[in-house]
């Protein structure tokens, strides 16, 4: 990725700090007319709404739960690091899309559109959702777009894209301001996302229609473009390419700690410290009680030692984003990413290294790549 596109990625994120990019905190109460069950509670931001507990506290759904539909696959081990959301009371009334599934244990656990809820241990407060990957996912309600358009991740955040994921770009200006014209020369650089002829208004989204008898698809009242140097789903080459159109960006990225910075290596962006020495996280199974790690040969403590250096925590900082402090059982203070403790490697000695592939002992240690976030809502 080139230093443009970082800066604008930067620049995205500093212009909303993540607390407020949510709009709201919403109990009992959907995007349609139909009401959670008393249990579910959500989140909402411009690309959709996230289901949490009464206590805001991330769902997540699982994967394996799709080969055996109407039942939960999370039992024992798993299910002590995903616990179930089960219901308090057995209501009288299930909501559509919801549906109670019978554990072994007897007890109810709440299931929407056919898959199980589970929280994370891993979260350590509202609105952290560190239990994602190794197949599970947030639940995620994305916003309903017209068939023609669609939600995408890109390094910007999540952006409004075309049926077939390509950036959408809006004009840069004042929310009132009229919209940019695009005829001649600009045709050749940005394409209008043409809207049917029988397509009408719906919340956000709306038609406008051209001189020259083109309906195209706008987003608040902003026509929508795609741009010709974008050739695959997380593009964003036309973000200012010309100073007068941006990537209509929903939801930026979350924000990065202010000793965190992203440097280039031989396989990609990644996250590194303010010396540029790549971070490294702690990677181990969430499903195992054991938590054993992952791939190649264990690192003993002694291995630990030698090769490796904590990113430690001058004091208990809050969370920012998906990076928070944790404090180790000596009571020290270290830096993690997504709930795992980080680290950079003693044997890199200039940035962009990755001297972690070379040492099967070190397989379980795995960098923080500045790549796509992962679209939540798979499901829905």
């Amino acid at each position: 990725m080139n230093s443009h596109l970082i800066n604008r990625a930067v620049r995205h994120t500093l212009s909303c700090v993540w607390a407020t990019c949510i709009l709201a905190f919403t109990s009992n109460v959907s995007f349609g007319d139909e009401p959670y069950p008393a249990e579910v509670a959500s989140i909402q931001f411009s690309h959709g709404q996230r289901l949490t507990d009464t206590n805001g506290m991330t769902l997540y759904q699982f994967e394996n739960d799709l080969r055996e539909p109407g039942t939960s696959t999370c039992k024992d081990e798993c299910a002590v690091k995903h616990p179930p959301l089960l219901a308090t009371d057995v209501p009288t009334q299930i909501p559509n899309n919801w549906a109670l599934i019978e554990r072994e244990d007897s007890s109810q656990q709440w299931a929407f559109r056919g898959m199980p809820l589970y929280r994370s241990q891993m979260d350590s407060h509202k609105g952290a959702d560190y239990g994602q990957g190794e197949g599970w996912n947030v639940a995620f309600i994305t916003i309903t777009t017209p068939s023609e358009l669609s939600v995408v991740s890109t390094v910007l955040g999540h952006v409004l894209a075309s049926s077939d994921g390509l950036t959408l770009y809006v004009g840069i200006g004042d929310e009132d301001a009229a919209p940019i014209e695009c005829n001649g020369v600009c045709l050749d650089t940005w394409q209008p996302v043409q809207a049917p002829w029988a397509a009408t208004d719906h919340g956000d989204f709306s038609v406008h229609a051209w001189a020259d008898g083109i309906h195209q698809w706008a987003y608040r009242g902003k026509p929508l473009f795609l741009y010709a140097g974008d050739a695959e789903q997380g593009d964003v080459n036309g973000d200012n390419a010309d100073s007068l159109r941006s990537a209509t960006v929903l939801v930026p990225p979350p924000p990065l700690p202010n000793w965190v910075k992203v440097v280039g290596s031989d396989s990609g962006d990644l996250y590194a410290d303010s010396n540029g020495m790549t971070l490294y996280t702690l990677y181990k199974d969430r499903n195992s009680s054991e938590q054993s790690y992952l791939g190649g040969n264990q690192c003993d403590e002694a291995c630990l030692d030698k090769y490796w250096t904590a990113v430690n925590a001058p004091s208990k900082a809050p969370p920012v984003g998906s990076w928070s402090v944790i404090e180790r059982q000596d009571l020290a203070l270290q830096w993690a990413y997504m709930g795992r403790p980080l680290y950079t490697l003693n044997l890199e000695t200039r940035p962009g290294q990755l001297f972690y592939t070379t040492f099967r002992q070190f397989q379980w240690m795995k960098p923080i790549m500045y790549s796509m976030p992962a679209l939540q809502g798979v499901f829905f």
